[in-house]
């Protein structure tokens, strides 16, 4: 850090493509660091711009530099069975030219982070879809066909870079206590949880018998976004009332992505439901002030279904939080995050799959008093996660770190 100039921060979004949840974060990183603090976005160049998430999530991000850098690797792990000399060539360099001219490199992502050769490193952790390179080799055939010197020799670098690279990083966040359980089986670390920004400036309106959802629209479903038309169509069965449903959602350039869009637009015919696309953040808020009823469906089992992989379930929940400060009803998945927001039957409602999610609502719908009531402790409990508390954690850590 050069005397005179303020320290400069590099915040890498490793999920670049999307406009979710993971870039609400960095962008909200961005903002507030950027006041103090020379910062630069890094990302793959699709999907956004900064000014867009700036846009938006509602965020001056106008003091906010960005870096572009294509062919970003999908992973900066050493596959089992890597070469390894290879991966020290090219890897290892790639990694000192994404991290080393920062005074402080902060990481934001599924993977497992670059080695940083930053001054100092930061991670935030999303839910971790890679773990150590040790594990399942065994499982490997190509490994078991290696020599015992080799195995054991490559295990050793294997160990020795993992080492390596997490004590480049001076302090790890994640997202929910859930993702931090699985994070120290995999990681074999225990992270700090810093629950993720959330804001909503809604202004109060009279509500209707309305359901909202917030997802993305990406072929492969996620959201299930599908079975909230169909659970829709049984609630409306059960109500006989003039109910509607409102799914709102990104959708990328994908051409899979637009035939999702257009295979629910077909699927809903004749139902009284909304679907809006890329909504500007005013239509999102406007929805969820007039909304009762708010269905987060990730994680939810089918009728008998099994039980839902970690990964594939809601790692924590902003738009729950952002429903409930709208002073809608939460009724979101008993697993995953979920249940470190809503207070089963006092804040909202923890299902077990669709079935229950359905009967749950119509519960809700014919019980206008208790509706009212949840409603109010939504709002109170979604406090407990307000963006104020994320910025102050960011702003603490960052300034030990690096000073200023």
């Amino acid at each position: 850090m050069t005397a005179g100039r303020p320290p400069r921060i590099g915040l890498f979004d490793h999920l670049s493509g999307n406009r979710g949840g993971g870039q609400l974060v960095v962008a909200r990183m961005a903002s507030g660091l950027s006041r103090d603090y020379d910062v630069e976005f890094i990302h793959d160049g699709t999907g956004y711009t900064v000014r867009n998430l700036g846009a938006v999530f509602g965020l001056d991000v106008s003091r906010v530099r960005e870096r572009i850098v294509r062919n970003i690797p999908r992973s900066f792990a050493v596959p089992g069975d890597h070469g390894m000399i290879s991966y020290v060539r090219s890897g290892l360099a790639f990694d000192r030219s994404l991290t080393a001219p920062y005074d402080l490199f902060l990481y934001s992502g599924h993977g497992l982070p670059p080695v940083c050769y930053a001054r100092r490193g930061l991670v935030y952790q999303h839910f971790p879809m890679e773990g150590h390179p040790l594990d399942g080799l065994e499982l490997l055939d190509r490994w078991q066909r290696r020599r015992l010197l080799d195995r054991r020799v490559r295990a050793a670098l294997y160990q020795w870079l993992w080492s390596k690279r997490l004590r480049t990083y001076q302090k790890v966040f994640v997202n929910s206590r859930f993702t931090a359980s699985v994070l120290e089986r995999m990681w074999r670390l225990t992270p700090t949880v810093l629950y993720p920004p959330v804001t909503l400036d809604a202004v109060p309106k009279p509500k209707r018998n309305v359901i909202v959802t917030l997802g993305r629209f990406d072929g492969r479903d996620r959201k299930n976004v599908r079975a909230q038309v169909e659970a829709f169509r049984r609630f409306l069965a059960e109500v006989f009332d003039d109910w509607s449903l409102c799914t709102i959602g990104f959708c990328g350039s994908a051409p899979e992505s637009a035939a999702q869009v257009e295979s629910l637009r077909v699927l809903a015919a004749g139902l009284p439901v909304t679907i809006l696309v890329n909504a500007e953040r005013r239509v999102l808020v406007d929805r969820l002030s007039e909304a009762k009823l708010f269905w987060h469906t990730r994680g939810l089992g089918g009728s008998g279904a099994g039980e839902v992989e970690p990964r594939h379930q809601e790692h924590f929940g902003i738009a729950t939080v952002e429903a409930m400060m709208a002073g809608c009803v939460p009724l979101v998945a008993e697993a995953g995050g979920q249940p470190e927001i809503v207070e089963d039957g006092v804040s909202g409602v923890l299902c077990r799959d669709m079935d229950a999610m359905v009967m749950q609502s119509v519960r809700l719908a014919k019980d206008e008093a208790k509706l009212t009531q949840m409603a109010e402790r939504a709002r109170e409990r979604s406090m407990a996660f307000h963006a104020s508390v994320f910025d102050r954690a960011i702003a603490d850590t960052v300034r030990d770190l690096v000073g200023r």
